[in-house]
């Protein structure tokens, strides 16, 4: 366990924003977590985790608490004829685990490529992208109760997956790792639009490990260079509204595109962004929406917390004026304390 005191937020997160942690301990194994938590009990500070910040707002204030970075990076894969069980560490690099599976011709996480963040945090948002999400191959999260230090085993089936959510978003348990079952048996997944039009115009992708090439490749289009910008990705969620409101707002937007499910109609906040108000490449203090992918918000160096609040807030508002549709953020955002 390495205990780091007062370390720059800034140099932690994908955005490079924000303040001074109080405490930034990083553990390399379960042991190291409980010891972390024993640590912030002590000194009486709320403590939170963090993996590799690619989904977090951190505040310009910092955080008056204690960092956890489960660095755990352990990987098993136990292969039988028809597919394989996957078991990761929660410090696992979530790009190299897909590049391990498809290393190995194992299918279901390929069009997951390219994400950044680590094989803990995939869970927290029911990672998703070209048409999968975790929820597919994943069998079990095994997480520590952080009251008791017992860790317990969660089957998907108690996961509460959802369009970007689970009950690690709203629970206080500390993933550990994750467990995967990958199939031997091909089949790719090229509904994604930009995905088919590949595959119509030809190109190849009759192995994991090519349409994983293919959407690191879409992806690379899609969002900025973390050497020049900071950014967390996609900043909101895509709304998903009740029936009804899309019919009326059908009505007033008839190109306006929808996608039914369960829980009602996802809409491409994309198409509105961009096609109804014109906000591809719409800029604020230091911040912009990037003009490739008017989802991500982007910062320059220099860039302030509050800077990409307020751009977030005027999308919304735009947003909320246009179509009555609330926005809400897919970025987690890490208060002071």
């Amino acid at each position: 366990m390495t205990v780091r005191e007062s370390v720059p937020l800034s140099a932690l997160t994908t955005f490079k924003i924000g303040g001074n942690a109080s405490y930034v301990i990083e553990c390399a194994d379960d042991a190291d977590i409980r010891e972390a938590l024993a640590f912030a009990e002590e000194k009486k500070l709320p403590w939170c985790l963090l993996g590799q910040g690619s989904n977090l707002l951190a505040s310009d204030g910092g955080y008056d608490g204690v960092v956890i970075r489960p660095l755990a990076s352990g990987i098993s894969i136990t292969e039988d004829e028809t597919g394989a069980l996957v078991v990761a560490d929660a410090g696992y690099p979530w790009d190299e685990l897909v590049r391990e599976a498809c290393e190995r011709n194992l299918w279901g996480i390929e069009n997951l490529a390219g994400i950044p963040g680590t094989a803990g945090a995939a869970p927290v948002q029911n990672i998703g992208a070209y048409g999968t999400e975790l929820a597919d191959t994943l069998l079990w999260v095994e997480a520590m109760n952080p009251e008791s230090g017992e860790s317990l085993r969660i089957p998907k089936e108690a996961c509460a997956f959802g369009y970007r959510d689970s009950r690690f978003k709203h629970e206080n348990l500390i993933i550990l790792r994750i467990a995967l079952h990958l199939s031997k048996t091909p089949a790719p997944n090229l509904s994604y639009k930009d995905l088919a039009a590949l595959a119509a115009s030809g190109a190849s992708l009759d192995t994991p490990a090519k349409v994983a090439d293919a959407v690191r490749g879409i992806r690379a289009k899609k969002f900025p260079d973390l050497a020049e910008w900071g950014t967390a990705g996609s900043f909101f969620k895509n709304p998903v509204i009740p029936v009804r409101e899309f019919e009326k707002l059908k009505e007033r937007y008839p190109e306006l595109p929808g996608f039914p499910g369960s829980d009602g109609v996802k809409v491409p906040l994309a198409w509105i962004l961009d096609r109804l108000l014109s906000l591809r490449g719409f800029s604020g203090r230091k911040t912009k929406l990037f003009e490739a992918q008017p989802l991500v918000v982007v910062a320059e160096k220099g860039a302030s917390a509050q800077d990409v609040e307020n751009i977030a807030g005027d999308v919304a508002a735009r947003v909320k004026d246009a179509t009555g549709i609330e926005l809400e953020w897919e970025v987690r955002a890490l208060p002071k304390k």
